[in-house]
């Protein structure tokens, strides 16, 4: 366990990263305590945390890419050969479980974060929520115990220490890249300022989904007093993806007016429907228009093409030859003697006249 003692040892940058991080903190949770927009913005965070995690541990994958399996869309193979499409699944089975430790954790992933909790609250006693979590993450680690666990206890911990009133996963992910310094006095203020990172490109990125958001709505065009327009921009904000059905049930409106909406919207450019299907479509804003190049669109039959497997003659593609094509080989054609046959003629006749005797015999 890291005391004071240890601390004493720290650099003079510490208290000044520890005072940029606790700043950091307070701003970010001022403004997303009541964001409008906050399930968006945590369904954007958890993708960026577990695609970060995965990462550091050498697994790269893109954000939208996680996203599409995580909806359990189709998505289009990356890669040209076996190796590369392996790579790529191994990538997303990394991410997806670190997804799974920082939002939906099974029991067993339940206990060790409980146990990583715990190392949380004796730290933070003598040291306070935020140095204490630095200092207990690397107690953590150099005791042998997995990093997953504590990242997880983090978001939660933020919580119980009122530091955030919302769980955004802040886990200070690149403080585990391969460059990092390990010694305590050293690593403690790498760490504070990763967490003051990740908070700075959660600004950044609610900036650019405000932008869309604002745009939106408008850009919905004049409506009657009774017009839902600016509620369906809503429901699309917050929800990432949204099917006309949800958009019906949250709103209370009938499943055709809900259509004509997001039709609608997505004639004007303000949304973007990314399954590429005519039925149980979902939408969302144009911030998530990535989306839809990931996603791989359903198969379809050929235009004119009739039911059924098609006949083998009309499957079969024919290539007229081409012309003035010059089929004579390259050298001069190769001669050979030719064949002497009398010593294999005088061999079978030698040998019927065995067969001959020994029938007579």
């Amino acid at each position: 366990m890291f005391g004071s003692e240890t601390l004493k040892h720290s650099d003079g940058h510490l208290n000044k990263n520890l005072t940029q991080t606790a700043i950091a903190f307070g701003r970010i949770d001022q403004r997303l305590r009541h964001h409008p927009l906050l399930p968006a913005i945590l369904f954007r965070e958890r993708l960026e945390a577990a695609r970060a995690c995965a990462a550091v541990d050498g697994h790269l994958i893109d954000l939208w890419r996680l996203a599409a399996e995580l909806e359990g869309l189709r998505v289009v193979p990356l890669g040209s050969d076996v190796f590369e499409r392996g790579s790529s699944v191994d990538a997303a089975h990394a991410a997806f479980a670190q997804y799974q430790w920082l939002v939906k954790p099974d029991e067993a992933q339940r206990n060790a974060i409980e146990s990583a909790l715990g190392w949380l609250s004796e730290h933070s006693k003598a040291s306070g929520p935020l140095l204490g979590a630095a200092t207990a993450f690397h107690a953590w680690v150099e005791a042998g115990h997995a990093r997953a666990p504590m990242r997880a206890a983090l978001i939660r911990h933020w919580r119980r220490t009122d530091i955030l009133h919302f769980p955004l996963p802040l886990v200070g992910a690149r403080a585990f890249i391969a460059d990092a310094p390990w010694e305590p006095s050293e690593w403690i203020p790498c760490f504070l300022n990763c967490l003051n990172d990740e908070i700075t490109a959660v600004e950044n990125r609610t900036r650019k989904l405000e932008r869309s958001w604002r745009h939106a709505r408008l850009q919905s065009g004049a409506q009657r007093s009774t017009s839902r327009a600016d509620k369906v921009i809503d429901i699309l904000a917050a929800y990432p993806l949204i099917s006309a059905t949800r958009l019906s049930d949250e709103l209370g409106l009938s499943l055709k007016a809900a259509y004509i909406y997001l039709e609608r919207f997505l004639s004007n450019g303000l949304i973007v429907e990314v399954t590429h299907r005519t039925a149980r479509r979902l939408f969302a804003l144009k911030e998530l228009e990535p989306l839809r190049e990931i996603v791989r669109p359903p198969k379809r039959p050929l235009p004119g093409r009739k039911r059924g497997r098609p006949k083998k003659s009309e499957s079969q593609e024919t290539t007229p030859p081409e012309e003035d094509v010059d089929i004579r080989p390259p050298g001069p054609v190769p001669t050979f003697a030719p064949i002497n046959y009398e010593e294999l003629e005088r061999a079978i006749e030698n040998a019927e006249r065995i067969i001959r005797r020994y029938r007579a015999d």
